[in-house]
């Protein structure tokens, strides 16, 4: 009992990373791009340029302002478990997650163009009931990563940009999941919250070797977050036993823990071509580099159920992304969108579970853009759809059938000065 206890505090305690995976990467930074299912390294010719590719901001003129946001409602379920009931069907708690952000970019002369960008990349959670049979593994996580990250673009020679950029990543994690303490046959409930700054670089390249025809390529490192000052708190109901009351808070202390997390590098690559002067067509390719978290080791500031440390598995695997946009250019003011992505799973059947039940994706997108004068405002709509994803060999024991559904709408804003 103390051995799986441990193990699932290692997984609940910064299980951040399950909420991080692919199906939780945020790449919905603008209503232009996801219209074209984020097909937008190649072209990066609006202030959302700073987030897709910064290199693409040496095209914008003037002073650029641009806000946005995304509402995402996620929906997931579970069928099993299989050892209990393999018809029990339970779904996860339905909630709405609305990702803003900021950007702007200014030129400060023919080559060189600087930008700002804030917006979240990793986040999101999942949220089950209290008394489901997935209790132990999760109940509630909630994770947020805030991204403030300058950059600086400069046009080599006619054609050729390129761009570096630096972010300040600021990550809040809150995680709740059920203990059962076995000796007094009582259940309770632990919460974790933590806070932590990390620190990473991007690069852009962007090349149009002809008026039709763009390239691009951007980088993103692997940021590590330090997680040193995590609290975690137990709550278990009196029993009306001072004795039994007084071993359930000696198993079970408030105390701290740490962590060493690192975030996934980001690699992407775009070619884009302009058709005729109305249509333009993209096609990107995406890798997070999730294999580098093989292991996290769980350090307690005080021994829980007699350990000082626990080490959880976890095996993850790099995955990649395919996009293809469309853009059709009705007239100088109004612009229709359609997009395509699919989405590859991170995490093997094997680690699968509730903090993070994703799997492979499709993902279906259309828009629309108006310019007004100086204001352009943008907007999508994006259906994603998850494949089944049926587990037998679960190191938690919880196999059973995960599905997932999701709706996502989002809205930008340009002004240029």
């Amino acid at each position: 009992m103390l051995k799986k206890f441990t193990m699932l505090a290692a997984t609940i305690v910064f299980s951040s990373s399950l909420v991080f995976a692919s199906g939780f990467s945020i790449y919905e930074q603008g209503a232009k791009a996801t219209a074209m299912g984020g097909a937008f390294i190649a072209q990066a010719n609006d202030v959302t340029g700073v987030f897709y590719n910064p290199a693409g901001i040496t095209s914008l003129n003037g002073l650029k302002l641009g806000l946005g946001t995304t509402i995402i409602a996620p929906q997931f379920a579970f069928q099993g478990p299989t050892n209990v009931d393999p018809n029990l069907y339970t779904e996860a708690e339905k909630n709405i997650f609305p990702p803003s952000t900021f950007y702007a970019t200014y030129q400060i002369n023919d080559k060189l163009s600087a930008g700002f960008g804030f917006y979240t990349l990793f986040g999101l959670g999942s949220e089950w009931a209290t008394n489901w049979p997935g209790r132990q593994l999760a109940t509630n996580s909630t994770v947020e990563t805030f991204y403030l990250n300058p950059v600086i673009a400069y046009e080599i020679m006619d054609g050729l940009s390129v761009a570096a950029g630096f972010s300040a990543v600021i990550a809040s994690v809150t995680l709740e999941y059920s203990v059962w303490f076995g000796p007094r046959s009582v259940f309770g409930e632990t919460k974790l919250d933590a806070q932590t700054t990390g620190y990473g670089i991007n690069l852009g390249l962007q090349y149009k070797p002809s008026d039709k025809l763009s390239l691009g390529v951007v980088y993103r490192n692997n940021v590590m977050l330090e997680f040193t000052d995590g609290e975690v708190t137990f709550d278990f109901p009196a029993t009306g036993n001072p004795v039994a009351d007084a071993e359930i808070a000696g198993f079970f202390p408030n105390t701290g823990g740490s962590a060493d997390l690192e975030l996934p590098t980001l690699m992407g690559a775009g070619i884009a071509y302009q058709f005729t002067d109305k249509l333009i067509a993209e096609f990107d390719w995406m890798q997070l580099g999730w294999s580098s978290y093989d292991e996290l080791v769980l350090k307690f500031d005080e021994p829980v159920a007699g350990r000082d440390e626990s080490v959880a598995v976890r095996k993850y695997e790099d995955s990649y992304s395919l996009r293809f946009g469309l853009q059709y250019q009705v007239d100088d003011a109004l612009a229709l969108r359609l997009g395509y992505l699919r989405d590859n799973k991170a995490v093997p059947d094997e680690y699968v579970e509730p903090s993070l039940p994703e799997g492979d994706r499709n993902l279906y997108s259309v828009g629309v853009g108006y310019k007004i004068n100086n204001l352009t405002i943008d907007g999508y709509y994006m259906l994603l759809t998850q494949d089944d994803r049926t587990i037998t060999n679960s190191v938690e024991g919880f196999n059973g059938k995960y599905t997932g559904l999701g709706n996502l709408f989002g809205v930008s804003f340009e002004y240029g000065l």
